[in-house]
């Protein structure tokens, strides 16, 4: 459906445009293929073309430049085909303090390692889910995981049968229950699907599906998606606000009350009062 890709276009805009550090856990791929898939992205370059090594000049140019950009972004990338889980929390830790990591990415839950004994999938999910909940609160940064979905989605008929829901999650209500935002990636098109209920044109859309969120805003929105390179983004024709959300630190008035309440309870100085 397009998930990694989605994954990887929010990694890009965090390290390039926030300036935000990220660590990565890869347990599907070597760390060489998310900077190949990141830089193909970055620089709106087809992935056949740079494994072909044919580029036109000026894509030469865009790939040398976005390199170089690439190059001094603050990703850090953590491979392992089979990730244990304690692994994942001491590597978590060393590399925040050591780089300040913001933001923790792990490509696939259903990859991570509890322990050799434990068959049961159900078991292993819950305690993944809850150690991963753990783990975030104390350290205080949220963690981004992608999950498999099972293979009910492709016996369902219709328009809105194609749709993903909850329960096609693997083991859905222990993520259901522990995840503070769950989003679903849909790709119409890759259903033969190429008009909505409203005649709307579909091609080269994805479809983001917002099933769960503790802060309550929920629905659906649409993105362009770019199969030959990997990029997703905003449509073109989407209208962006006039202003932009500022954080408290770079509010210039005084706000003694929220203030206070920061130091008082130790909040977040990022949370959007």
């Amino acid at each position: 459906m397009g998930k990694e890709e989605f994954m990887l276009s929010m990694i890009k805009d965090i390290i390039l445009e926030s300036k935000l550090p990220v660590l990565l856990f890869s347990t599907n791929h070597m760390k060489s293929d998310y900077v190949e898939r990141i830089l193909t992205i970055h620089c709106d370059i087809p992935t056949k073309l740079l494994h072909q090594g044919f580029l036109k000049t000026d894509e030469w140019e865009r790939l040398d430049k976005g390199a170089s950009t690439l190059g001094d972004a603050p990703l850090y990338i953590h491979d392992s085909l089979d990730l244990p889980l304690n692994e994942l929390a001491e590597t978590a830790r060393y590399c925040i303090r050591g780089t300040g990591a913001s933001v923790i990415f792990i490509d696939c839950l259903q990859m991570i390692d509890f322990t050799k004994e434990d068959n049961n999938s159900s078991e292993k999910i819950a305690k993944i889910m809850y150690s991963l909940k753990q783990l975030a609160c104390i350290i205080n940064i949220p963690i981004v995981v992608g999950s498999l979905l099972s293979r009910g989605v492709e016996y369902r008929e219709g328009f809105e049968g194609k749709q993903p829901q909850l329960g096609d999650l693997a083991n859905s209500s222990y993520i259901e229950g522990l995840a503070d935002v769950i989003m679903m990636v849909h790709r119409p098109e890759y259903y033969h699907i190429y008009k909505d209920e409203y005649g709307r044109d579909l091609y080269g859309l994805m479809e983001i599906f917002v099933k769960k969120n503790n802060l309550k805003p929920s629905g659906n929105f649409l993105l362009e998606y770019h199969q030959d390179t990997g990029v997703v983004c905003l449509r073109k024709n989407e209208v962006k606000s006039a202003s932009k959300p500022v954080s408290l630190k770079n509010l210039n008035s005084d706000n003694k009350a929220v203030k206070w309440l920061i130091k008082d309870f130790d909040l977040d100085e990022e949370l959007p009062f």
